[in-house]
């Protein structure tokens, strides 16, 4: 076995990468649903106007750490999945509400979601804090792009014809740009050198730091 097969098959037996990892998909699920928990509690607010950040979530930049810190693509995208199905759930139970929480073009947006951990487990082997902020643009793109598209679709507020299809991305705008910080705020707190140390135990996060090159010829 190979030395960087090696590393990536130590790290997905890491309690310290997994108990990390789990924290951070907690705090992305906690995210998701605080604005349904403020309104079950009585807080009045328009938590899907354009002026509310509600889309600034850590969830693509979680799914590109978790693809990148756990070695397996198996296991991140089950991990992943869950907790995606474990918040809809949430805002389900929550709201009362089963549309809210499952709707059309939800499995589009799960697959979205799981190539982002792909995409994430493209630097298993090795990596730098910029290549991993670009990543995390690269994910928000995409994923604007794709979601969006089947938006257009699926939803009967959207005209079938061009103009229908630029109104769907237009209105989208507010959204994807909270989405795109976001994803670079929380891409560049989880690949930071003090997440990768407080993650990774030494040998294998000098490993992980030291190999960019061969990282990105997989």
């Amino acid at each position: 076995m190979s030395d960087a097969t090696q590393t990536s098959t130590n790290r997905i037996h890491s309690p310290r990468i997994w108990t990390i990892v789990g924290l951070c998909l907690a705090f992305a699920v906690g995210v998701k649903l605080l604005p349904y928990l403020l309104t079950a509690a009585g807080v009045q607010a328009e938590w899907y106007s354009q002026s509310y950040l509600w889309s600034f979530t850590p969830y693509l930049a979680v799914c590109l750490f978790a693809g990148a810190m756990l070695g397996n693509r198996w296991a991140a995208c089950g991990v992943v999945l869950a907790s995606m199905l474990l918040s809809d759930l949430g805002i389900w139970a929550i709201s009362g509400h089963f549309n809210w929480a499952f709707y059309p073009s939800l499995p589009v947006m799960y697959c979205c979601i799981l190539g982002v951990v792909v995409l994430g487990y493209l630097m298993r082997e090795g990596g730098t804090w910029a290549g991993a902020v670009t990543m995390g643009m690269i994910a928000s793109v995409g994923y604007f792009v794709v979601t969006n598209f089947f938006s257009w679709i699926t939803l009967p507020e959207y005209s079938k014809d061009l103009n229908g299809f630029v109104q769907c991305y237009i209105m989208a705008i507010p959204f994807f740009r909270n989405m795109f910080m976001g994803t670079i705020f929380y891409s560049a707190i989880l690949f930071s050198p003090a997440m990768l140390k407080l993650a990774i135990p030494t040998t294998m996060r000098d490993e992980w730091i030291s190999n960019p090159e061969q990282a990105s010829s997989r």
